[in-house]
């Protein structure tokens, strides 16, 4: 009886392990065949199919019955390094396979016309480039920001600031988009344009309509400003001028001049010389410090002149300052005493900590330590020392 039992117990183990054992060799098997179906031999990786000479692995990769997504990206990503390769035909054929097949979803499509739009605007075909961006701005996929960026880029570097201003209009742009303010330049471009045609009437309201699309456009101002300045019309222009340094300081930094006549012609020199003095303590713009040094009624004499530059000069050091300094001491022919010599010695030591001492030759990344490795463009053994090159031209004193 007992040896039966035990025959029997013995038969149950057995039984449970030829079980155990089936159940392991069958998931062992399931599992092998789920990571042959995610990870198939035949999709090779990108460093590799960009390594290959001929396309025939590209070939057969693009002839798989079904592409997962991520497949897709892989394919996608092959593409934009064939591009960045200069490959431009082999990522043309690439992206042409891919939007011609009929089982991808819309998404995928989406992505797969905007790198093609990516080619053939690297190529020079910028027309059809131009349609396959319009078409997707129609679509209003998810890629629908960056088209309208670079169809902007594309029109603006022909010149069709119309069509920009049109996409505008019929609100083709993103609701909420950065590109407002790429639209306003279109208007001023277009003003400034009205402006060489003496067409005032259109500069003043291309110019509304810039402020209109961007409140923060300080360049619409400023052309108001130049049309108000042409037509002598100085406190008009100094008003315009004055508003566009509200709205950004530093737009101003190319009117200084015509900034200092207008208040000059308008007999304004408390004016003139309260807005050079902010206009320098705000942007730190050398040539407006000098300027306000020289506003007729606060003439400084060359000594004082030398003292304020270099009291100025030790607050922000640059090389430009530097150089306006020394030709007020060349014009006026000051020697400097031992006090302000030790100013000029704390003023270069402040140029030169600020200025970079290492130089990347193949990218021009700047650094102020040496490297191995450029952490710019990751190449070996191009840190080189900052060496600036010399101007062979005597200045105008």
């Amino acid at each position: 009886m007992l040896s039966a039992e035990l025959f029997d117990t013995a038969i149950l183990y057995v039984l449970l392990l030829a079980a155990v054992a089936l159940g392991w060799t069958l998931g062992y098997r399931y599992a092998q065949q789920s990571k042959k179906q995610d990870y198939p031999d035949w999709i090779p990786s990108v460093d590799f199919l960009l390594a290959e000479s001929n396309d025939s692995a590209l070939e057969n990769l693009l002839k798989i019955d079904q592409l997962d997504d991520d497949s897709i990206d892989l394919l996608l990503k092959l593409g934009k390094s064939l591009r960045d390769k200069g490959e431009l035909d082999r990522a043309m054929h690439l992206h042409q396979k891919l939007f011609a097949r009929a089982d991808l979803e819309r998404s995928a499509l989406y992505a797969i016309q905007f790198e093609l739009a990516c080619d053939y605007s690297s190529a020079g075909l910028l027309d059809r480039a131009e349609r396959i961006l319009r078409d997707l701005l129609q679509a209003k996929g998810h890629n629908r920001d960056k088209a309208a960026l670079l169809l902007i880029e594309l029109l603006e570097e022909e010149g069709e600031w119309q069509n920009i201003i049109d996409l505008y209009r019929e609100k083709m742009l993103p609701q909420g988009s950065r590109l407002s303010h790429r639209v306003a330049h279109a208007a001023c471009e277009q003003a400034e344009q009205a402006v060489r045609q003496s067409d005032f009437l259109t500069v003043q309201k291309l110019c509304k309509q810039a402020l209109k699309i961007d409140s923060g456009c300080a360049r619409a101002h400023i052309v108001l400003g130049d049309l108000a300045y042409s037509q002598n019309e100085y406190r008009e222009a100094i008003r315009c001028y004055l508003k566009a340094a509200e709205v950004d300081e530093s737009s101003v930094l190319s009117v200084v001049e015509k900034l200092s006549a207008a208040f000059k012609y308008s007999s304004d020199y408390s004016g003139l010389k309260q807005h050079l003095t902010e206009h320098w303590i705000k942007t730190g713009y050398v040539p407006a410090l000098v300027a306000s040094m020289n506003v007729e009624g606060s003439e400084a004499l060359p000594e004082s002149a030398v003292s304020e530059l270099l009291l100025e000069l030790k607050k922000r050091p640059s090389n430009q300052g530097f150089l306006a300094l020394a030709e007020v001491v060349l014009s006026h022919r000051q020697q400097l005493d031992k006090s302000q010599l030790l100013q000029l010695y704390d003023i270069l030591r402040g140029i030169v900590a600020s200025e970079p001492k290492f130089v990347c030759s193949s990218c021009g990344f700047k650094a102020k330590e040496p490297h191995w490795r450029c952490p710019s463009c990751k190449d070996w053994a191009t840190i080189k020392a900052f060496v600036p090159q010399p101007v062979h031209q005597k200045p105008e004193l």
